[in-house]
């Protein structure tokens, strides 16, 4: 009964029907189209240029590792147990990190420190190298003291940055100099030697100038043969340093800037006409919705690659909040890039929500938990890129196997005896002999 009187409610206040001269006209509004999906060419698991790639990368970033296995008497031991345990990539994987984040203490330090010891093999410092915090005294001494703990636990360190030539981006002082060119040409090159023989040994490699495309106040004033003299300055100081190029939009932004691709391509060849000691390519890779397909990042790397100088992703990261893209695009890039034989280095901008400049690009989240982009990266470099094998010697006391460049540890047991020794596999691959005493 309850629901007849329901209905019959609900029935009295739908109004009547009215023909159709009588009721007002209705208003056709266009449907309103959704705006697409973010995507990219090349994103398809079927696309041919993954073939290719990985071709590539075993190619150029796998070597052949033989362990020979003798007893004492220096007879083969056959049947003996081998585990090869890769212990870190000669490639660059890493990012940026922060000085005060590596010495903080509590669960978050902790975990920092955890990440970056376990995850990579190289770093670069993102504010705490740049020329206006390196003559704070006191940020200098805590630097100091986190470059002392990455060179404890063997992780390479690359410096940024010795010139960013903007008056913005130099100490503030500088500006007050564009007017007087001579004791601004001795105050840059002052910097540049101080803080390179300061750190001489410690610094793999220096982006001697960061960003001319937009920033070249310094330039504008002492000329264009000054950015010569910076190089020159830093290699006097340490010769061993590989000196670096960096700037952005090279392999960002779809791929398509062609002035900063030709300003980038002009300066590389005038400095080298110049006879600057110019040791590498710095390219940054800030993504944000314009995602470069795989198959231009190539295209781009190719071109750049005819001047057989390293190439190095200096600071990488995917803005966006859609994982799926984003995890699809950093398993892409990587592939990509990983598979390019100049490119030596890939250097995320960071990797912790906590401590990033744009946290919806950081791997972990702000309590730790892994993005699926933080996944894709961990599944290709500490996983399907890190060579660990088990076997058995053959006959003639030999384990062979396909592994990935970079440092291991070869662990061998026969007959309750066991060995364990370093080894190191480059290009042209390695032998290691492990004689079990």
């Amino acid at each position: 009964m309850r629901s007849c009187v329901l209905v019959a409610v609900l029935m009295a206040l739908v109004p009547a029907a009215q023909p159709a001269s009588a009721r007002p006209a209705r208003t056709v509004r266009p449907a309103v189209r959704s705006q697409p999906t973010a995507t990219y060419a090349g994103r398809d698991p079927d696309g041919p240029w993954r073939d290719a790639a990985r071709r590539r990368i075993r190619q150029h970033r796998m070597a052949d590792l033989v362990v020979t296995v003798t007893d004492a008497a220096g007879k083969p031991v056959p049947g003996a147990r081998v585990d090869v345990r890769m212990q870190r990539h000669a490639f660059g994987f890493g990012s940026a990190v922060g000085a005060a984040q590596i010495l903080a203490e509590g669960r978050d330090g902790v975990q920092y420190r955890k990440i970056i010891r376990t995850c990579f093999s190289k770093v670069v410092f993102e504010n705490d190298l740049k020329w206006p915090q390196w003559e704070n005294k006191d940020r200098r001494a805590r630097t100091l003291k986190a470059l002392n703990w990455l060179e404890a636990h063997g992780i390479a360190v690359r410096g940024h940055c010795l010139v960013w030539p903007s008056w913005k981006r130099m100490p503030r002082d500088l500006a007050g100099l564009k007017n007087d060119p001579p004791p601004l040409r001795r105050r840059i090159a002052e910097h540049v030697q101080s803080e390179v023989a300061a750190l001489k040994g410690r610094i793999d490699d220096w982006d001697v100038i960061n960003e001319p495309f937009w920033n070249h106040d310094a330039m504008d004033v002492l000329g264009r043969d000054v950015m010569v003299e910076w190089y020159e300055t830093a290699h006097r100081a340490d010769p061993e340093a590989v000196l670096y190029l960096n700037d952005q939009n090279i392999l960002a932004g779809g791929g398509t800037d062609r002035k900063h691709q030709a300003h980038y391509e002009g300066t590389v060849r005038f400095l080298r006409k110049a006879g600057a000691p110019l040791g590498g390519l710095g390219m940054q890779c800030h993504f944000g919705g314009n995602l470069t397909p795989p198959e231009r990042l190539l295209a781009v790397l190719d071109r750049f690659a005819e001047f057989h100088l390293p190439i190095q992703i200096t600071e990488f990261d995917i803005n966006t909040r859609d994982r799926g893209l984003q995890a699809d695009y950093m398993r892409d890039f990587l592939t990509a890039v990983f598979s390019h034989p100049r490119v030596e280095a890939v250097l995320m901008w960071g990797f912790w929500a906590g401590r990033h400049w744009r946290p919806d690009a950081a791997l972990f989240d702000r309590d730790w938990t892994l993005r699926p982009h933080g996944k894709a990266w961990r599944d290709l470099v500490l996983d399907e890129w890190l060579t660990r094998e088990t076997g058995a010697t053959d006959a003639r006391g030999r384990f062979q196997v396909r592994g990935f460049l970079g440092t291991y540890e070869i662990a061998v047991t026969a007959d309750g005896k066991e060995r364990i020794v370093p080894a190191a596999l480059g290009r042209g691959g390695a032998t290691v002999p492990v004689r079990l005493e």
